[in-house]
Formats: C-alpha cells, sequence, structure tokens
C-alpha cells in the first residue's frame, strides 16, 4: 500500500474492529495473520481437544497467541482470561513457544489491570517473553500489504486515497492537549536542545526551521506525556513508525519540505487544521526530530557551507 492507501485503511480498520468479537474476531485474526506473517498457523478447536490454549502459532519466531474479544469489555474477567490462556499454553505447549502474544479487540488500549497482569506474569515466567497485539498492531501488518488484499479482509473498499482525513488515532489525546496549551505557558527550549548543524543538514527552509526550534518549548510536556500513558511502549512504538514512514519518503525521493509534509499528514491526515491544531502537530514533529527519529543527525566534522557575495 502506497501511503495515502494507509491513511484511508485506518478509518476503514477502525470501525470494522468496534463490529467483531468473539468468534467474528477470532476469524479475522486468522485472515490478518495468515496474509501478513509468514509461518503463521491458525489454529482451531478439535473436539475435546479444544484449541488446547491457542489461537495461532508464528512458527519462526516462536510465538503463541492467544485471542480474547467480548462485546463488553470488563477488566477483571480479560485479566482472569489471560492468567487462563497463559496457564493452560504452559500446561499444554511449553515447548512450542517462547513468546506469548495476547490479542484484543479494544480499540482504545488495554485496562491498567492488563499492564499489572503483564508485569506478574513477566515475573512467574521469566523464561517467557510477553506481548500485547491491537488495533495498532493489525494496522501496521496491513500497511504493509497490498490494497487489493486489505480491502478484501476488511470487505470495504478504501476511500479516495487524497480524501482522508484520519491520522493517528493514539496520538489524538497528546494532539489536544498541546493545541489547548497558551503559548506563554511553554518552557522555552534550551538551545542545545537540538543541534544547529542538524536543522542546517536538514535543508528544511528556514521557516520550517524556525517552527521546529518553536515547538521544542513543549518537548518537556510530551515526554511528560508518555511517562504517564499506561502502555510504557506506547512512545517507543510511535517512534519506529515515524521513523519508517521517514524513511519511505526518502527512498521515494521526496525534498526535505515534503518529507517533513508527509511526516505531518502521517500524525494527523491531511484535514485543514486550525491554528493551535498545526503548532501542536509542529511541537510533536519537533519532538521526534530531537530524538533524531526523523531526519539525520549532521555527519561529525560537517559545517553548514558559508554564503558567498559576489558583487
Amino acid at each position: 500500500m502506497d501511503f495515502y492507501e494507509r491513511l484511508s485503511m485506518r478509518g476503514v480498520l477502525w470501525a470494522h474492529l468496534h463490529e467483531l468479537h468473539g468468534n467474528s474476531f477470532e476469524a479475522f485474526f486468522h485472515d490478518l495473520m495468515v496474509l501478513c506473517v509468514p509461518g503463521f498457523v491458525d489454529v482451531r478447536t478439535a473436539g475435546r481437544l479444544g484449541d488446547q490454549s491457542s489461537d495461532g502459532l508464528e512458527l519462526f519466531n516462536q510465538k503463541l497467541y492467544a485471542c480474547y474479544a467480548p462485546e463488553t469489555v470488563d477488566a477483571k474477567t480479560t485479566v482472569r482470561k489471560f492468567q487462563s490462556d497463559l496457564e493452560g499454553a504452559i500446561a499444554k505447549r511449553s515447548d512450542q513457544f517462547t513468546t506469548f502474544v495476547f490479542v484484543h479487540n479494544d480499540v482504545r488500549g488495554v485496562h491498567p489491570g492488563i499492564s499489572a497482569a503483564l508485569a506478574k506474569a513477566r515475573n512467574d515466567y521469566p523464561a517467557v517473553s510477553f506481548e500485547l497485539m491491537g488495533m495498532r498492531h493489525f494496522r501496521d501488518l496491513l500497511g504493509k500489504q497490498d490494497c487489493q488484499d486489505v480491502e478484501a479482509l476488511l470487505q470495504k473498499q478504501l476511500p479516495l486515497q487524497y480524501a482522508v482525513a484520519v491520522g493517528l488515532q493514539e496520538m489524538e489525546e497528546l494532539l489536544a492537549d498541546l493545541a489547548s496549551q497558551r503559548s506563554p505557558d511553554a518552557a522555552p527550549a534550551p538551545i542545545e536542545a537540538v543541534s544547529v548543524y542538524k536543522l542546517n543538514y536538514s535543508y528544511l527552509t528556514e521557516e520550517s526551521q524556525s517552527e521546529l526550534r518553536y515547538g521544542l518549548r513543549h518537548s518537556a510536556m510530551i515526554s511528560d506525556y508518555y511517562e504517564r500513558r499506561i502502555d510504557i511502549t506506547e512512545r517507543d512504538e510511535v517512534a519506529a513508525r515515524f521513523h519508517s514512514e521517514y524513511l519511505e519518503a526518502v527512498s521515494a525521493g521526496l525534498e526535505p519540505e515534503d518529507v517533513l509534509l508527509r511526516l505531518r499528514e502521517f500524525l494527523a491526515g491531511n484535514r485543514v487544521a486550525s491554528a493551535p491544531a498545526y503548532r501542536a502537530q509542529t511541537a510533536v514533529l519537533a519532538y521526534f526530530f530531537e530524538s533524531c527519529d526523523i531526519f539525520e543527525n549532521a555527519p561529525d566534522g560537517w559545517m553548514p557551507q558559508r554564503q558567498v557575495i559576489t558583487q
């Protein structure tokens, strides 16, 4: 899928997952994994044997998947299901996996109780790795597939490529918080926060460089936001997506200004933003620019060329 197809797919997937629970979600998960992951084995129930505490096995990476997709999410019931599936998998398939993946249908992300259960399981079973899998992971897997295959899986044609208003749903809360902040409330960014050489080396226009510099005033707030998140992996996952989109834009031969625009659309879609929303988007881009997830640092010894004035 190309960039705009991936953008338009997000909203369709979001709406589709709201309709899936129980067996229908499990069937969707099986179809998605068979499409996207070589070596995935979709495990079905078989009489008295059941599924032996597995809804799928990934042979190459030794991952075991357990699905839970109730129509109404209840934290205590979800924790019990996680613990039951894990104990069953350890008892029946301990020699078949090294990573246990709990797959859920909650598009908002998991309840804090699940995070606590994961931490406990990690301590109880130190030889096993644990992962959660939900909406964001489905989106990233499908973004690597052909558009026709994704449309067949989602049972819906994707919207027109350039009529896209959906960005990263997990960033909406942060963008709203940033947009609501008055400029004087933000702390000034230290001069050394981003090397001036990196800004020059990016070959962005002076206007874009100035916007990124100003956006750094909100970096402390963004860092605090991620420190307070229930899902402690969210920041790294978002950073990895930004880095991947940046590399793809560069490999497509886009000019630096177009790369920055592509990343802005990846973050928030291509809807026209209000001034506060635009500043919030810029703050997020500046944050990931500062952490070197987007754009490259100047090589050691690199110096900006001096402009030679001739008369």
